[in-house]
């Protein structure tokens, strides 16, 4: 059987909200708690070096969530196949360019585009927008790669040359999206 572990400081805060969601459903969970002074060095893996660099990663990664609303809607299963239709038609016109073009700039912006969205290492912003693309928009739209966006495309080629990541992609459950 599976095992939670919720990771959350030693307080209540935002973790009691998981942690009697789990009590109420009868979820087994390991309550793993950390002080705040193991903080800096708890979160400092994919999450900046600094506030600025931690605010920045999420900007990038609410940025890609606000394109995801729409992706979502294709799986409602309240809404009509016309609904779905135009969302999807609409998207690939509108929506992904769009996002494309910004995800270019903001790229640009460290480094020139020639490393990472934030820093000099791998952060959760590269992340996001990897899955975004690589699972959302290349699985259910006709677009393959961001063509007329060069530094987005050798990002993504970068990501995918990460050796636990290239990992991951060839043993992972292969699945519809």
């Amino acid at each position: 059987m599976v095992k939670y572990k919720l990771i959350y400081f030693d307080l209540m805060g935002r973790g009691e909200i998981p942690r009697l969601m789990f009590k109420t459903a009868g979820i087994e969970f390991e309550d793993y708690r950390i002080s705040l002074a193991q903080w800096p060095e708890f979160k400092k893996s994919f999450y900046g070096r600094s506030y600025w660099e931690s605010s920045r990663i999420d900007s990038i990664c609410e940025t890609v969530g606000d394109y995801e609303h729409d992706i979502d809607r294709l799986f409602d299963q309240e809404e009509t196949q016309e609904v779905k239709a135009f969302v999807k038609k609409r998207y690939e016109e509108e929506k992904i360019p769009k996002i494309f073009g910004i995800l270019e700039t903001l790229l640009k912006e460290n480094n020139d585009g020639d490393g990472f969205f934030v820093g000099e290492k791998i952060s959760m912003a590269d992340f996001v927008v990897f899955v975004f693309i690589d699972v959302g928009i290349r699985t259910m739209f006709t677009f393959k790669e961001p063509t007329g966006f060069p530094k987005l495309t050798a990002h993504l080629k970068r990501m995918k040359e990460v050796p636990q990541i290239k990992e991951w992609m060839e043993i992972r459950p292969k699945t519809p999206y």
